[in-house]
């Protein structure tokens, strides 16, 4: 028989759910959402209501132990029956992301043509489990983001699908689990693991115990709430043991020793278990970026190439699963508690952070933490080795550290030296008894560094040599941001020591640095793959940080090292104080001993201080490691000579190749006084965590506002030879020399974008098969290396971040390529012979493409409601320009097509008119009143084109006019090299005021040879956002273009600019959230339908609406589909993007790569590739849209993919393709 008849029964697992309505309390401290919603087993619904509100009818209340996210799991190749119940009086239900279904009858939703299945009281879903992973589960009976909405109230949950014939058990008991957080899962013939379920949610509804909202002891104002898991644990809670009015407890406030343990779930685990993290964020706006202390994973988990993180930005409503390398305690088997938390630092100050607790002795229950809580029992994993037991000179982690309950953590012994070089801390006994046998300071309860490379279980001491010893310093000095003045005045950073000496010691050294003789940068060293690291990290400090309309006055009398991606003894070497671990910090004039192994070539390592990481990013405490490849050696970039430190330097590996290495660290909330002293965008009351500040690259900005002076056209903003070179980090180089750009995110809040024009990078730098990129998204402590090989020309570039906000506080800088050998810049070893500049013109077999195209003022409708821009600034074909002016057709966003290997020729007019008018929202920080250009431009993300010619942008001193007058034109030359997809094409005549009104464009490069034709015609599709094609040798497919826009200003019909955001907030919202949101022009917003119909349930619904304005994407069952998707325009609020019952590989032509159902930290400048695994699926009506539901899908950010069944011809040809390739077989 044919194979397809052997057909496999799916085993059903069967799950009986209810959605309950009660107080969820988040901590011991009594804040709690007296509104909050979870989903439980129905059996276990009564038992946690009644439990529930007994704890919250205390006089404080307290959490109760059942109420936590509804975590269920499966196995691979079942078949999963919901069945979902209520009685809440409101239309919910279970929409699971990730998971095959009937949309007709399991999405959860009501969308489009489709059946309605949410409920008002009980429904039934059947799912298909048919990868291995984690997958959200939410409400989508209300998506409204506000106090009405459901997610927002903790409505949503998870399901794990485990490998087949996989068991779980509760990790304390034993026992079979239905449902929980975390779990020991055992399988037949795989490795048994601990699994961890953590979810990340924002936007919390909170109230304290009194029923009031909360508010920061310090400042007075209310606090904002962040959880996991419905806990959290926010400083505001955890008061200062002192009375000092400037002691706010920070560098101590996640210490178990002052205030207990915190309230989400702790993880536990013994050295060595392996173990998955799930991480789900069920949150509704911020993206957060999870950070795992002394432990790591890989980006794809199976992929030995992949990129090492121990950072992952993660948007609201994906999934991750972290496969922990090396387990528990990772390689070099850490002991005590290493803490996790979102690296956003309001974001923790707010309650976002846990502990992983890794003990080294077995725990059966009987054990009490230094505070008299019991430690719950922990069943060793079966198939591992058992922990050793307990006795009275080993009594287990944390027992043997040094300390006294409700009183700060002590210092760690061996690991602080006094001003004169003494060692100030000698171990108890029973400390010394817990060292292992070849400790070093820095490294006591852990072998941090192999033998080989410290001689330490030879020689029992570090042989000179063998240990690589950074001796660095924290100061303080006046840091001068630009030549206009903009500066910090206590200005923190890391420094070597050895600098502070040959300047003539720290006074010398603060005095020249605030007369600028000296150029202050983040603190950048440099290591090798398998060294033993050594940092000695002296305090020089001042013990408070004055008060300023920025900052409260401040004491910061301790600050600390920590450091990422290498391996450490977390007890003593984290530069933390966590959990029952030591406070491992320096006093004034006291040294910090830590120490380091790099186990990889880890590339760029970020380091900071994390005891007051609230108070001192903003000014600047923050560096980085990088860890070069074994054997590697560092070089200064002018004279060659070996280099001990800097953010510049050539790098030349044991091959003999070379490349050129810049650092740049992006950072936001930097909080900086003009040149007459004035703060630029503080705070309404000192203190306050509401955008403060503004942003830097590397102690550096370079404001748009100071280059427009009255009569300044920003058309000329980045030209140097208008304003002369910005300050921020000029990128030096020759043509045909490799560039590394690591890239990190230094503070403080805020997610950023670098796009860099003319050229790219892959997304993974070991990874032949990892996607293109010319632009990367990034969030706080995260690192990135772009590697750059392509053949570029000589001439200017520009580096930016996307986000107009971010641009426009000076975020952006030049990559210089000269023509000529500079005095300052030595040549690689390669160039030494002279430059040659590579010629950019056509063959004369050549492929030459020509488009005329013309830059537009039109009024864009956006939707029926009569939400429009009349002021939209548009890029049309030319011949079409007449049709769209007098309103015959609905205008989309420009889409060019070319195929790889073609040259394309844009000619570009200009007939925008002379008056483009100046709007004060969408709003940017220290925003200035201004003239907006009139002239336009095109400029290609990842073409071939010279730089000085064809680049669009007049950036630093490229001599030649690249934009566009009005009544002029010009011809820009690109080449397709290779088949890129989808390239965003930007104006940049002006960004601040052209692109939030739509002057952007796209174009895509096809396979070679391709023909492209309109969607379900056989007519051209050249500018089509719906296209088929067609190529030899390549499957045909349907392509879909999705041009995501975030900060469009838009009015009603009666002429009133709309603010969904604000609402009826009377607070201003931050500038990122300002302006709505769309696709391809259009949007469709809640509040257009709701005033029709009110039922939020019904709000997708197009039998009640009518379809959405937004585009109506069509195809047939198991058409292969491509989404082709971009964000050009305009703030830099990061978004996500999903299409119910379908999912797609994230890289796509990687083997490897992680399939998902959404993409987030979507950015301006951002691309992606979405080819839908198994094509279009089951016939019906599919919601793509953003996962922020805070203020994206209500601003109108959601659309409708409508599949459609096969007619009979097609079922017909597929039927005898199918029957053709048998036989061939059989043949």
């Amino acid at each position: 028989m044919e194979l397809c008849n052997y057909m496999q029964k799916p085993n059903v697992r069967t799950y009986r759910i209810e959605a309950i309505e009660i107080p969820i309390v988040y901590n011991k401290y009594g804040d709690h959402d007296p509104n909050g919603l979870l989903y439980v087993l129905q059996k276990d619904a009564e038992r946690i209501k009644r439990g529930a509100l007994v704890n919250f009818n205390r006089p404080d209340p307290q959490p109760y132990e059942g109420v936590k996210p509804l975590v269920i799991r499966a196995n691979l190749g079942e078949e999963i029956h919901i069945y979902f119940r209520h009685s809440l009086k409101r239309d919910l239900s279970i929409h699971v992301q990730g998971l095959r279904y009937d949309v007709q009858t399991s999405d959860g939703a009501s969308v489009g043509m489709n059946q309605d299945s949410t409920t008002r009281n009980e429904i039934v879903y059947t799912w298909y489990a048919e990868k291995e992973g984690v997958y959200l589960f939410s409400d989508m009976g209300d998506t409204r983001s506000s106090e009405e909405g459901t997610n927002i109230h903790g409505l949503f949950g998870a399901i794990i699908v485990e490998a087949p014939e996989s068991v779980w058990l509760d990790p304390e008991t034993g026992e079979e689990l239905e449902s929980g957080l975390f779990a020991d899962i055992y399988h037949p013939a795989k490795p048994s693991f601990r699994e961890y379920a953590v979810f990340f949610h924002d936007e919390l509804e909170i109230k304290n115990k009194e029923g009031n909202t909360p508010t920061d002891p310090h400042t007075g104002l209310p606090s904002a709430t962040t959880g996991i898991s419905y806990r959290s644990e926010p400083m505001r809670n955890r008061l200062p043991l002192t009375e000092n009015h400037a002691d706010t407890a920070e560098d101590i406030s996640m210490s178990s020793w002052a205030y207990g343990d915190p309230a989400p779930p702790i993880l536990k685990a013994y050295v060595g278990d392996p173990a998955k993290i799930r991480l789900v964020h069920g949150g509704v706006k911020e993206t957060h970026v999870f950070h795992l202390h002394n432990h790591q994973w890989r980006l794809e988990n199976d992929n030995p190439n992949s990129t090492i993180l121990d950072s992952v930005s993660i948007s609201p409503q994906e999934c991750y699963t972290l496969d922990i390398l090396h387990g528990a305690g990772s390689l070099n088997g850490m002991v005590g508690d290493a803490i996790f938390h979102c690296h956003l630092y309001p974001h923790f100050h707010e309650g976002m952070w846990t502990l992983w607790r890794i003990y080294d002795r077995l725990q059966d229950g009987s054990g009490k933490l230094p505070d008299g809580m019991p430690i719950p029992r922990l069943i060793p994993l079966k198939d591992r080795k058992q922990p050793p037991l307990k006795d009275p000179e080993h009594p287990g982690y944390p027992n043997f550290i040094n300390g006294q309950f409700g009183m700060r953590p002590l210092q760690p012994p061996l690991g602080i030296l006094d001003a004169d070089g003494n060692n100030k801390i000698e171990p108890t006994p029973l400390e010394a008894d817990n060292f292992v046998d070849a400790f070093e300071p820095g490294a006591l309860y852990t072998d941090t560094c192999p033998c080989h490379t410290d001689c330490g279980c030879v020689c029992g001491e570090a042989e000179e040599g063998k240990v690589k010893v950074f001796e660095i310093a924290a100061v303080q000095a006046k840091v001068v941001y630009n030549k206009y003045g903009w500066h910090d005045p206590q200005g923190r950073f890391f420094v070597l020591k050895e600098e502070l000496e040959r300047h003539g010691g720290l006074e010398a050294y603060i005095k020249k640095v605030e007369a600028q003789e000296i150029q202050v940068e983040p603190l950048v060293i440099r290591a090798n793959d398998g060294d033993c690291i050594e940092v000695r990290f002296t305090n020089l400090l001042p013990e408070y940080i004055e008060a300023s309309p920025f900052q409260m006055e401040t004491l910061t009398d301790i600050v600390g090292y920590h450091i990422h991606l290498v391996k450490f003894d977390t007890i003593v070497s984290d530069g933390a104080a966590n959990g029952w671990n030591n406070i491992a910090g320096a006093r004034r004039y006291e040294t910090l001993i830590e120490r380091f192994f790099a186990n990889a070539e880890l590339r760029t390592v970020f380091f900071h201080d994390h005891l007051f990481a609230n108070t001192h990013q903003q000014h600047g405490m923050f560096g980085a490691l990088v860890i070069e490849e074994a054997g590697a050696t560092f070089h200064d970039v002018e004279t060659g000579e070996a280099l001990k430190f800097g953010t510049k330097a050539v790098i030349r590996r044991r091959d003999g190749t070379s490349f050129r290495e810049f650092a740049l660290f992006l950072h936001d909330f930097a909080l900086l006084f003009d040149g007459n002293g004035k703060p630029l965008n503080p705070p309404e009351v000192p203190g306050s965590h509401d955008d403060p500040g503004v942003m830097g690259i590397n102690y550096r900005c370079e404001p748009m506002r100071e280059r427009l002076s009255d009569t300044a056209d920003p058309a000329y903003i980045f030209s140097s030879i208008v304003h002369g070179d910005p300050a921020t980090p000029l990128l030096e180089t020759y043509p045909g020399d490799e560039l590394m750009i690591r890239l990190l995110d230094g503070a403080h809040e805020e997610q950023h974008v670098l796009n860099v024009t003319g050229m790219y990078w892959r997304k993974e730098i070991a990874d032949i098969h990892s996607p293109l990129a010319a632009s990367q998204s990034i969030g706080i402590s995260e690192a990135f290396n772009l590697q750059i090989r392509k053949n570029y020309n000589c001439g200017d570039y520009l580096y930016y971040s996307g986000g107009i906000d971010d641009a426009w506080l000076g975020l952006w800088g030049i990559i210089r390529v000269y023509d000529k050998k500079q005095a300052h810049l030595k040549p690689l070893c390669k160039n030494e012979l002279g430059i040659l500049p590579l010629p950019m013109c056509p063959g004369r077999d050549s492929v030459v493409r020509k488009y005329e195209i013309a830059a537009i003022k039109t009024d864009i409708l956006y939707n029926k409601y009569g939400d429009h821009d009349p002021d939209g600034l548009i890029f049309v074909p030319a011949d079409e320009v007449e049709q769209v002016l007098c309103g015959k057709y609905q205008p989309k966003p420009l889409i060019l097509r070319a195929n790889a290997g073609d040259w394309i020729e844009v000619t570009l007019h200009n007939m925008m008119g002379p008056d483009i008018p100046y709007f004060d929202y969408p709003r940017v920080p220290l925003d200035k009143k201004h003239r907006p250009s009139n002239r336009v431009s095109l400029n290609p993300q990842f073409l071939q084109y010279d730089p000085i010619c064809d680049s669009g942008i007049n950036v630093g001193y490229n001599n030649r006019e690249q934009t566009v007058g009005p009544g002029e034109s010009k011809k820009y030359l690109w080449h397709a090299d290779q088949e890129y997809g989808s390239c965003i094409i930007q104006s940049f005549g002006d960004l601040r005021n052209h692109r939030y009104h739509g002057l952007f464009g796209a174009i895509i490069i096809e396979p070679p040879a391709s023909r492209w034709y309109q969607n379900f015609m056989m007519r051209s599709g050249v500018y089509q956002e719906q296209a088929v094609i067609t190529a030899p040798g390549t499957e045909t497919f349907r392509e879909f273009v999705v041009f995501i826009q975030n900060g469009i200003r838009l009015e009603d019909a009666e002429g009133n600019v709309i603010r969904t955001a604000q609402g009826d907030d009377t607070d201003p919202v931050d500038a990122e959230d300002t302006g709505e949101k769309g696709y391809n022009y259009r949007s469709e917003r809640f509040a257009n339908r709701l005033r029709r119909d009110g039922r939020i349930a019904k709000v997708f619904s197009s039998k009640v609406h009518g379809d959405p304005a937004t585009p109506v994407f069509k195809a047939y069952t198991g058409d292969r589909v491509i989404f082709r998707t971009m964000m050009p325009a305009d703030k830099p609020r990061n978004v996500g993007f999903a299409v119910h019952g379908h999912m797609w590989k994230e890289q796509p032509d990687d083997f490897h790569s992680r399939v998902i159902p959404i993409q987030g930290a979507i950015s301006v400048g951002n691309k992606f590739e979405m080819e839908l695994e198994k094509g279009a699926s089951c016939p019906g009506d599919y919601l793509y849209r953003s996962g922020s539901l805070k203020w994206d899908v209500e601003s109108g950010m959601w659309g409708i993919f409508r599949v459609l069944r096969q007619g009979i011809g097609c079922k017909c040809k597929n039927t005898c393709k199918k029957a053709l390739q048998c036989f061939s077989r059989k043949s």
